[in-house]
């Protein structure tokens, strides 16, 4: 891909605090990926990933990405951190001259969008700060042109989710509101994954103007998991469970408080060990700080015989194709990850209606008067239910449970939607175009 001057790669430098197991990390590597395949130069940038989380170098290794790692960007919140990264950052972005810097993730979009808007100030000024150059570009990075490009790079932005609701407390989360609204004024494209996070941010909390605004679904290479069925047995296999009659319920994700797993074992401790012949086995699939108090809980409500913690599993794919159930018990999301797989598998879910999850499996709500009166709502693709609602998740999930046929056809439906509204295609193909209308 050429810029404009016809003699050049387009340049992307993409940032993202850290490359741990989830959605974003995902995101950054594919797009990383496929943008090279369509012509542009890109330069992914990452933090260290903390020593409790999972780490996916080895996708990027298997899509031949190589990611320039800064350890200060990690996860680690720390003022001296910081200031270290940002001058890293900053002089990546002097050595690489990027025409676009796109960035991911809260901490990785703040410290970007401050060195961008430094790096943008200093390529507009008439002296093109030749000395500011020498002192912070010592090397440089492969790919990178001698001299200074007189031209600014667009700076863009996604939010996958965001810390502003149920991180921290509501005096440190209006800190980092106004963050984002003056860091918005040096964004020239702020890029949301559902509807709803933008009616949150924009119009909620007031972070940039609409017109900033695009809403780009998540996209994945989603081949693996629609195929999954072929892997049929294989994790049952290994969990020791050989009667096909229990059913297997699986929440998937870092085990930390926004995830809300405890919500989970309190809502399954309300379940009997059977419910009309139907027996169920529970599978927490993920790794993080708080797996000890969970395996701890799972063991104060006798739920010890019923509950599987496994860590973190690189094959997914074959996960899914023994699952009954995925269940999400998210505090707040951005688009969950976990969910697309599973409906891409052709698994039902029962989530909690946070962030982007209502977009994902409920077009429309079937009439099911007697779920009204159980707390939870039958939609196309999954059940939802409010979030902290304990009781209204267990009946949800009992529902399920006990609906085979109406299983088999959410599962049906979230597979077809699943493939046409979150093909990696789609997403790169969007990017595309929306690279090159910014360089216009």
């Amino acid at each position: 891909m050429k810029s404009q001057a016809g003699n050049e790669k387009i340049r992307i430098m993409r940032i993202i605090a850290r490359l741990n197991i989830g959605g974003p990390a995902i995101h950054t590597i594919l797009l990383t990926s496929d943008m090279q395949t369509l012509g542009y130069e890109t330069l992914l940038v990452a933090g260290q990933v903390g020593p409790e989380e999972g780490d996916m170098a080895y996708l990027a290794e298997a899509q031949v990405v190589k990611p320039i790692i800064v350890p200060q960007l990690g996860q680690r919140f720390h003022p001296g951190d910081n200031l270290v990264a940002f001058f890293k950052i900053l002089r990546l972005l002097f050595a690489f001259r990027p025409h676009i810097v796109h960035s991911h993730t809260a901490k990785a979009g703040t410290l970007c969008r401050l060195a961008a808007f430094i790096y943008n100030r200093a390529q507009s000024s008439k002296l093109k700060a030749q000395s500011l150059v020498r002192m912070i570009s010592k090397g440089r990075v492969a790919g990178a042109q001698p001299g200074i490009l007189k031209q600014q790079c667009r700076v863009v932005h996604t939010f996958h989710g965001h810390v502003m609701r149920g991180y921290f407390s509501a005096f440190v989360s209006g800190l980092f509101q106004g963050v984002e609204k003056t860091l918005a004024k040096v964004t020239d494209t702020i890029i949301v994954v559902s509807s709803q996070q933008k009616e949150e941010l924009c119009n909620g909390l007031g972070i940039g103007r609409p017109q900033q605004y695009r809403v780009v679904s998540l996209g994945f290479d989603l081949t693996p998991f629609s195929r999954c069925k072929a892997n049929i047995g294989q994790f049952r296999t290994q969990l020791g469970l050989s009667d096909e009659a229990i059913k297997l319920v699986a929440i998937i994700g870092r085990i930390t408080p926004i995830k809300n797993h405890r919500f989970f074992l309190e809502a399954i401790s309300r379940l009997p060990g059977s419910e009309e012949d139907v027996t169920a086995r529970f599978v927490i699939i993920g790794d993080g700080e708080l797996r000890g108090q969970l395996e701890g809980l799972t063991h104060q409500l006798g739920l010890a015989d019923r509950v599987v913690f496994t860590g973190w599993i690189k094959d997914m794919a074959t996960i899914y194709a023994d699952l009954d159930v995925v269940a999400l018990t998210s505090d707040n999301e951005g688009t969950p990850v976990a969910v697309i797989e599973a409906m891409a598998a052709g698994v039902p879910v029962i989530a909690t209606d946070v962030g982007g999850v209502r977009e994902l499996i409920a077009d429309g709500e079937f009439p099911s008067p007697e779920a009204k009166d159980l707390k939870f709502e039958v939609c196309q693709r999954g059940i939802m239910v409010n979030p902290g609602d304990v009781d209204g998740f267990a009946n949800g999930l009992r529902y399920l449970l006990q609906q085979p046929v109406l299983c088999k056809q959410m599962g049906q439906r979230g597979r077809e939607y699943a493939l046409t509204h979150h093909s990696k295609e789609r997403l790169i193909a969007y990017m595309d175009r929306l690279y090159r209308s910014l360089l216009q």
